[in-house]
């Protein structure tokens, strides 16, 4: 018979049981708070929103998300990183993590250090996303007009450093052209102006592209991934024609170093577990997402590399934080 919570304290008072074994309780045993890094309606939020209602009722608690924005997901990782290793406050972050610390330096934590990977939970690849203004229909055509234009083609994507200007500055080094990158504030404006041909071309998720594509001209030509998207059948990948070629947008649950590898291994068979289910594989593949789920060791050795791969780029490109 399990002795109950209320006897270990009594015997523990009394001297007759040691405080390791009173520390032995059921992870978890009371609501677990995960820390979403982007803002609510956003891609990272919505994943998160869809995956772990299920994950809460495969642990028997309550997951209550917390959307910490701000500051490229900085403000949420910190926030972790400085919680309790006791696997009630977890991180729900994206590919900002493994390229913050080459483009900021000074963060309040060490993302190799501070953080237990947990499991990487879905990928998503960007798309090329061209516009009436750039009369490119394959990558090859898009390289030889970029090469044959240097400095005439733009490109958008969500703001310096991130993941799809990131994407356009590998293209650009793998293919040796010179797309021009534009920041711009909001995915909304970048599409009003691919439309209106006032921009070239958007490095984009998948998610954000899927509803755009083959409307007043516009069109994704390719994506930059390795597998095929099932929502763009018939496109193919950048590496097709750029060999190498890979950027993929990725979601992933961290909890703060120290955290119980028991714990992390629990999380990760649960969220291997749910992501199997038909009716979510579905939904997240609706978004351009791929489920799948990386656990711990091999997540970290993912994000290892993630931070290696971005950080040479950023270090060779020169590139700052905005």
């Amino acid at each position: 018979m399990t002795m109950s919570r209320r006897k270990a304290v009594a015997m523990l008072a009394a001297g007759s049981l040691p405080l390791p074994l009173l520390a032995q309780e059921p992870y978890p045993a009371r609501p677990v708070r995960l820390i979403v890094s982007y803002g609510a309606g956003g891609a990272v939020d919505t994943v998160a929103r869809l995956v772990f209602p299920r994950v809460s009722e495969a642990l028997g608690q309550p997951v209550v998300v917390e959307n910490r924005a701000g500051a490229g997901g900085t403000i949420a990782a910190s926030a972790v990183a400085q919680s309790r290793p006791d696997g009630y406050t977890l991180l729900d972050d994206a590919s900002g993590f493994a390229i913050n610390p080459a483009l900021m330096p000074r963060l309040p934590y060490d993302a190799r250090r501070d953080f237990l990977p947990v499991a990487r939970i879905v990928t998503v690849p960007n798309v090329l996303l061209l516009g009436p203004g750039c009369p490119a229909a394959t990558v090859p055509e898009l390289v030889a007009l970029a090469k044959a234009k240097p400095g005439e083609i733009t490109c958008a994507s969500t703001g310096t450093g991130s993941s799809q200007h990131l994407a356009l500055e590998l293209f650009n080094r793998t293919a040796g052209t010179e797309i021009v990158h534009v920041p711009y504030r909001d995915t909304p404006a970048a599409q009003n102006d691919l439309r209106a041909g006032r921009i070239g071309m958007i490095v984009s998720t998948a998610t954000s592209a899927l509803p755009l594509h083959g409307q007043e001209g516009v069109r994704v030509i390719a994506h930059t991934g390795r597998e095929p998207v099932a929502r763009l059948p018939g496109v193919p990948a950048v590496a097709d024609t750029l060999p190498g070629y890979e950027s993929l947008e990725w979601h992933g649950l961290f909890a703060p170093a120290g955290t119980p590898p028991t714990i992390a291994a629990q999380l990760a068979a649960v969220l291997d577990s749910v992501l199997k289910e038909p009716g979510l594989r579905e939904r997240l593949a609706a978004l351009g997402a791929s489920a799948g789920v990386l656990p711990p060791n091999d997540f970290r050795s993912f994000v290892g590399g993630e931070i290696d791969k971005w950080g040479r780029l950023i270090r060779a490109a020169g590139i700052q934080a905005g």
